[in-house]
């Protein structure tokens, strides 16, 4: 019987080169598990970049540790790797990643485990372990001018609580007196912003561990100051997106600020809508549920502070169903609701005409509802008048066939 793993070592690594960056790795690992040469020769050469998003979700979540750990072997990660993201490996430890103690090359490790442009906050919690991978993270960067690290993206369960007495709060220090260390430029105002700036976020909020200054996509440096006058004085360095916890320069991704909530979000991670009455971007958390039902309105949204403070919606006090403000104005009685003195009650007009027919007594309401109510009885007596004529006609018929 022959075995795959039989093959010519050129053959398989012909093989191989079909599949995605991980899926060749893991190929190469699962025919030769003891054999890091042959694995590495069937896994090819070229491996800058190892992104673990480009293999199937379910997949990366069941690999472990020792998966890890021969895939970085079998590529030659302390010489070659340059960028990884071990996105969806939510099953390590970090213990796997010892091939890369010391690393003089790695530039850029995406620990949050999250896919690109989603949330890090992950259900259930990540096993990866602060104390299996800061002794690698320190390896790395005590290699001082050799090291090459620009970019570190931690996990949200070590950021979400600021404790000054833990590991990750003191690893932070040591990698911003790292990154501190190193003249960092910004690329528009030739600002050093390793002067008296953090490099990494440090005060206990909601950016507590992020990087200040770095692009994510291309890891180029600019002050937060800075804004580029030919794209709408937008700034160079956007603000931490809400969502995926990351800051992109201009020319990566752009950022837009909801201004209902004043909350910084990047393009592919938030679809903003414009709010019709202020014309201002709105973020999906800040689009109110309250809408207007008239068919003019289908298409339109209202932020939550233009329905809060803005008075553009009315509530019709007997079905509680609400109307834009340009509606109500409408002539037409049905589009919205309108306030009557007599009563002091908003009503729509559906409500109004149902009230009127039922015999209320409100003479104000009476006279709003006037002009409807004489078309309404204008349309009932029209419709009598064509089924009267189609009784006729039916009777006819049947005389006629008779």
């Amino acid at each position: 019987m022959v075995y795959l793993s039989d093959l010519p070592t050129g053959a398989l690594a012909h093989v191989s080169s079909y599949l995605a960056a991980p899926s060749r790795a893991l190929f190469a690992v699962a025919l030769n598990s003891r054999d890091v040469e042959r694995s590495a020769a069937i896994a090819g050469d070229d491996w800058a970049v190892l992104d673990f998003c480009e293999i199937e979700k379910e997949l990366a979540a069941k690999l472990n540790d020792e998966d890890i750990r021969v895939v970085l072997l079998s590529i030659d990660a302390i010489n070659n790797l340059r960028s990884l993201w071990l996105t969806n490996c939510m099953n390590i430890t970090g213990v796997g990643l010892d091939p890369l103690r010391g690393s003089t090359i790695i530039e850029q490790i995406d620990l949050s485990l999250a896919g690109d442009h989603k949330s890090p906050k992950l259900d259930p919690e990540p096993s990866l372990s602060c104390a299996e991978v800061v002794p690698i993270l320190d390896s790395i960067i005590e290699r001082g001018e050799e090291c090459a690290l620009k970019h570190l993206q931690f996990p949200n369960e070590w950021r979400k609580e600021r404790n000054t007495e833990s590991n990750f709060h003191a690893f932070l220090a040591r990698y911003n007196d790292y990154l501190s260390s190193r003249a960092v430029v910004c690329l528009k105002c030739n600002d050093n912003l390793s002067v008296n700036n953090e490099m990494i976020h440090m005060a206990g909020d909601a950016e507590y561990g992020t990087q200040n200054f770095t692009c994510y996509d291309c890891m180029k440096h600019y002050c937060h100051d800075c804004v580029e006058e030919a794209k709408d004085d937008a700034y160079c360095m956007s603000s931490m997106c809400n969502i995926c916890n990351k800051r992109y320069c201009l020319n990566c991704i752009r950022e837009k600020e909801c201004t209902a909530c004043n909350i910084w979000y990047c393009m592919h991670c938030s679809d903003m809508k414009e709010c019709f009455e202020c014309g201002e971007d709105t973020c999906l958390n800040c689009v109110s549920e309250t809408s207007c039902p008239n068919e003019c309105c289908v298409d339109k949204i209202w932020c939550n502070n233009c329905v809060r403070y803005e008075y553009v919606m009315k509530w019709c006090d007997k079905c509680n169903d609400s109307y834009c403000v340009y509606c109500c104005d409408s002539d037409v009685l049905l589009y919205g609701a309108q306030n009557c003195d007599d009563c002091d009650q908003y009503i729509c007009g559906q409500c109004r005409m149902k009230t009127c027919r039922e015999g209320g007594n409100c003479i104000g309401c009476y006279q709003i509802a006037f002009k409807a109510l004489t078309e309404d009885k204008e349309s009932l007596r029209n419709e009598n008048k064509e089924l009267r004529s189609e009784i006729n006609e039916l009777k006819r018929k049947i005389r006629d066939g008779a």
